[in-house]
């Protein structure tokens, strides 16, 4: 009997207390970059990513009760904006952005946007193997 109940309140913690943090954190977009352009004042070219670059350089973001993060930019939060062609992940703080389209044949790519405060630009571009925004 006590073995019941043991089982009972175990199941009880694990789907009504445990899961629905793990539930309320998904992730909303993850990409593999293939492209990155460097660019500043003085110059801009491109560099296709190695598989190790691949990896380093991983857009993830991650829906957190209602709220986006970009995950691997320091958690910054971003704001979604969906329009007719694309929808566009903003971060309000550093003027980074995430631009993402879906192509005809339903894969979806996509464009990440960042610079330091040297004005030093590094934008990705990808596809996206997870888009559940």
């Amino acid at each position: 009997m006590n073995k019941f109940f043991l089982l009972w309140g175990f199941l009880f913690l694990v789907f009504f207390v445990v899961t629905p943090e793990v539930m309320a954190k998904v992730e909303a977009v993850v990409g593999i970059p293939i492209i990155q352009t460097r660019s500043s004042i003085e110059i801009s070219h491109n560099v296709t990513l190695d598989n190790n670059e691949k990896m380093l350089n991983q857009l993830v973001i991650i829906k957190d009760e209602g709220k986006y993060y970009w995950e691997t930019r320091d958690r910054k939060e971003l704001l979604l904006h969906k329009t007719k062609h694309f929808d566009l992940f903003i971060d309000p703080s550093s003027g980074g952005y995430i631009k993402i389209i879906q192509q005809a044949d339903g894969r979806y790519v996509y464009m990440e946007h960042t610079s330091n405060k040297n004005l030093k630009v590094f934008t990705y571009w990808g596809i996206a193997t997870t888009y559940n925004p």
